[in-house]
């Protein structure tokens, strides 16, 4: 019962993050223009936050703390429901695995975005830009799941 609540829940919140990036899309780049058409990067770019000048300072602390909150949601679900320090991290993996793939899965249903899996995506911001192509989370967030599943059984 418990894994399929964390289910539920990972699957809402991946709909919760695409909605974000719908309303930020909408609100920059109206006319579709967005940012993985703007910037191309080589399979994964780390570097100071600072480089991702096409947004105002206001907005890259907004989406650090955006992406702060929804780590510690996750931690959190994961602290309430596991019994032990293994289930834990158990249902901590399954659900940001879960979340990422849907979080992905909503964007395509709403915006037919990414184009493909090589599309270029800012992943993270924390602890510093991790950008890349949409395969690469998604082939974490497979691994993770395995791993979780793994833990749990």
């Amino acid at each position: 019962m418990i894994i399929i609540l964390t289910v539920i829940f990972a699957v809402a919140m991946g709909y919760l993050e695409a909605a974000v990036v719908v309303y930020l899309r909408e609100l920059y780049y109206p006319s579709g223009f967005y940012i993985s058409q703007k910037i191309k990067f080589p399979f994964i770019k780390f570097g100071p936050v600072a480089e991702l000048k096409l947004f105002s300072k206001k907005i890259i602390l907004t989406e650090l703390g955006r992406e702060l909150s929804t780590l510690i949601m996750l931690l959190s679900f994961a602290m309430i429901v596991g019994n032990s320090s293994a289930a834990r991290i158990a249902y901590f993996l399954l659900a940001f695995g879960i979340w990422d793939i849907f979080y992905y899965i909503f964007l395509k249903i709403i915006l037919n975005w990414p184009e493909s899996f090589n599309t270029t995506d800012v992943f993270f911001l924390i602890p510093t830009p991790w950008l890349g192509p949409v395969w690469l989370p998604i082939l974490c967030s497979v691994i993770i799941i395995i791993i979780s599943f793994l833990i749990l059984l």
